[in-house]
């Protein structure tokens, strides 16, 4: 009897070493390790599927800061923000993974909007990048179908979330000759400050100050796409890999609901002031259009406005707005039900793309990000 108890114990202590080193393993495997103060971190996601945030997060841009966090920012738009119907002014989102997204506020509330600008004006189009220690967030002030009065200003804080600090006006239609002044994408390049705009009458690009609050005194607007007077694209957003730098511009319309054509080419050149050329050896400074990066599909339309950034395996990822065709193209209001989504970028002789050119409808997998 007595051996028997003793053999019990023994099974007992076994059996429990057993299933800790299960427990352990499993926990592993799902990111479960302990973190600050013995609480578990939650599972790391595997698999993703689009949309990543819901119902409205259109024409974003991104950008990752040190500690690895990614920050979102999209246009301003009539939707639920935080249960409640509203519009909120250049609405912000952080993420760890790329996929999972929580709504942070917004740059610019009602009383706070920039007032340089008519009221009934839309502030869209954000554009974010970190010069020195200071995040330039640069916004498109215009109206609807009003190609002659369009303005992009910049906004200024010392964190991704603010609190933000207007600027005001950096480039207009006025003062650079440039019709649709909106939709920036703005870099340093070798020390250097410059902004690349245009919407449907030439992309152009034009150095800044060296704090990017204003246009360089003496610089000059360059055209870089379009024919002489007008283009079919917009959005552009500038990503280098290896030798080339791609230029990423979106065609069609962008807001017509689920009858949406919006989609995304890209050239590319050797110098990011061009001269760009699509695969086809078209230049972009004439009338090429570029190559094919997404485009409509049986389960998304209207996938457009980009930006792209990479996960911690250095593979690049398109962050885009578009329409779920199983929900409705507007919601409450009237607006059209732009959602974010997110890709990862394939490459075929050189050249980015989705997977089968489209967006991602079934569980796909997550970004590679590592441990921090």
């Amino acid at each position: 009897m007595h051996k028997t108890k003793i053999l019990l114990r023994i099974l007992s202590a076994v059996c429990g070493l057993v299933l800790s080193f299960s427990l352990c393993a499993c926990s592993t495997e799902s990111g479960g390790n302990e973190g600050d103060g013995g609480v578990p971190n939650p599972p790391k996601k595997v698999f993703y599927t689009n949309p990543v945030f819901e119902p409205v997060f259109a024409d974003p841009t991104v950008i990752r800061d040190d500690d690895g966090t990614y920050y979102a920012y999209g246009t301003s738009d009539y939707s639920e923000w935080d249960g409640i119907m509203r519009t909120a002014y250049i609405p912000m989102l952080s993420s760890k993974d790329l996929v999972t997204w929580k709504y942070e506020g917004d740059v610019f509330t009602a009383s706070t909007r920039p007032d340089w600008k008519p009221s009934n004006f839309g502030i869209w189009a954000p554009d974010i990048v970190k010069i020195g220690n200071t995040y330039n967030l640069y916004y498109s002030f215009a109206g609807w179908g009003d190609a002659e009065n369009s303005a992009i200003g910049v906004a200024t804080a010392e964190h991704p979330l603010g609190p933000w600090r207007d600027k005001g006006c950096v480039i207009t239609t006025q003062a650079t000759g440039v019709k649709q002044c909106i939709d920036s994408f703005t870099f340093v390049y070798e020390n250097k400050v410059y902004m690349i705009w245009g919407s449907y009458y030439g992309m152009f690009y034009i150095e800044l100050s060296d704090d990017g609050l204003s246009v360089k005194p003496g610089a000059k607007a360059v055209q870089i796409g379009g024919k002489t007077n007008f283009s079919t694209y917009e959005g552009a957003w500038l990503t280098q890999k290896d030798n080339y730098w791609y230029l990423f511009t979106s065609h069609g319309n962008c807001c017509e609901g689920l009858n949406t054509n919006y989609y995304v080419n890209v050239f590319r050149a050797e110098s990011p002031f061009g001269p760009y050329y699509g695969e086809d050896g078209k230049p972009m400074l004439g009338t090429g259009l570029g190559t094919n990066v997404i485009r409509n599909s049986a389960s998304f339309v209207g996938c457009g406005h980009n930006a792209v950034t990479t996960d911690d395996n250095g593979d690049f990822w398109m962050i885009y707005h578009g329409y779920d065709v199983k929900k409705p193209g507007t919601i409450a209001g009237g607006t059209n039900r732009r959602a974010l989504c997110v890709d990862k970028l394939y490459w075929t002789n050189g050249w980015p793309h989705t997977k089968n050119y489209e967006a991602a409808y079934t569980e796909t997998e997550c970004p590679y990000i590592a441990e921090r």
